[in-house]
């Protein structure tokens, strides 16, 4: 009967180990917030006018896919995410018989405002370099809060060309 009592107390022991070391993605508090994609793109284009650069269009897809990533990256409250790289960011946005040729992708965390990220995007030499990619034509950009955490807001904003009939 004592050895059935150690081994119970060992089992249960380890199932608590076991809990505490748990990789289960809890539930998080997040939700989406609007951003005016009309907004956001006067913004921008204004800046890339200035730079000599011809004005994006608003696009619902690239959207999607901004926002999708934008939940990913509260989810994990981290920037540092797989999802973001090249090859990623062409299996996001070539979906639902989108085609393109060029794209780019910004990502930020702890930004208030619209103002504040595309701020914090044109003082990043690797960000202002996509906001002001001459070979993109569309962009999408949407935000995601978290009631806790370290960011609390996260922003991405999509951008891409397009093939005709996409």
């Amino acid at each position: 009967m004592r050895k059935l009592y150690i081994s119970a107390c060992a089992l249960l022991g380890l199932l608590v180990l076991v809990g505490c070391n748990s990789t289960s993605t809890e539930h998080v508090d997040m939700s989406e917030v609007a951003i005016s994609q009309s907004a956001a793109l006067a913004k921008l284009n204004s800046y890339r006018r200035s730079h000599g650069l011809a004005p994006l269009k608003a696009d619902l897809h690239l959207k999607s896919v901004s926002q999708n990533m934008a939940n990913h990256i509260a989810q994990q409250d981290s920037l540092a995410t797989s999802w973001h790289s090249a090859y990623s960011l062409k299996q996001r946005t070539q979906t639902n018989n989108y085609r393109s040729f060029a794209g780019a992708e910004n990502l930020g965390a702890g930004y208030t405002s619209l103002d504040a990220a595309i701020t914090g995007w044109k003082t990043s030499k690797d960000h202002n370099k996509n906001l002001l990619n001459p070979n993109v034509t569309h962009m999408g950009i949407a935000r995601t809060s978290r009631a806790d955490g370290t960011y609390r807001n996260f922003w991405v904003m999509t951008l891409a060309a397009p093939l005709s009939g996409s």
